[in-house]
């Protein structure tokens, strides 16, 4: 109930009626491969559903930074995690540099996201994935979910555009039908994929 609230209140800050469900999760992380991962930062935390997933799959000496402007979720989520290896941040994904250093860190293995990308201004969008890109390690990735049915929107394609100007791999994932609405997920790396 606290997502449709949240929605209610600020629904271009929120960005969904409901937490991502579990097959978008499972869709999301097969493919951001965070198994092997050292340092990871989720973006858009939420009510914390990514979040356990990634401890689940994490390597157990890995770090895991979860980042959430919403007050009420950052409440939610320093609650619900208080006993496990996560950082809860309350801070914009546009400070994730600043972020990073506060916690000793310079670079990161995955950044992992469910921001709604396609309700921000593009210049919010724009400083949000130079700051991914600016942060990730080599060999690092960076992986987000995108509604199905907003993927043709402006705002999505001006998205598209922004990945494939600091990335050298954008790539889509397979969509989630079972989803509503259905959900797909980009994955991209600094480096070109070799032919």
């Amino acid at each position: 109930m606290v997502f449709v609230v949240e929605f209610l209140r600020a629904p271009r800050r929120t960005g969904a009626l409901t937490p991502s469900s579990p097959w978008s999760i499972r869709a999301l992380l097969d493919e951001a491969e965070v198994t092997r991962a050292r340092h990871v930062v989720e973006l858009g935390a939420g009510t914390g559903a990514i979040t356990k997933a990634l401890l689940e799959r994490m390597p157990p000496d890995a770090n895991l930074i979860s980042m959430e402007v919403n007050p009420v979720f950052f409440a939610r989520l320093e609650r619900r995690f208080a006993a496990d290896r996560v950082t809860v941040v309350s801070d914009s994904a546009e400070d994730l540099p600043q972020v990073l250093a506060e916690q000793g860190f310079d670079t990161v293995d995955r950044v992992v996201s469910a921001l709604p990308w396609t309700t921000m201004p593009h210049s919010e969008q724009e400083r949000i994935v130079t700051a991914i890109a600016k942060v990730l390690g080599d060999g690092g990735r960076f992986s987000t979910l995108m509604c199905r049915h907003r993927a043709a929107s402006a705002g999505a394609r001006r998205f598209e555009r922004l990945l494939h100007s600091h990335f050298g791999t954008v790539r889509r994932g397979r969509t989630v039908w079972a989803e509503i609405p259905p959900m797909f997920a980009y994955h991209c790396s600094l480096s070109a994929r070799p032919d």
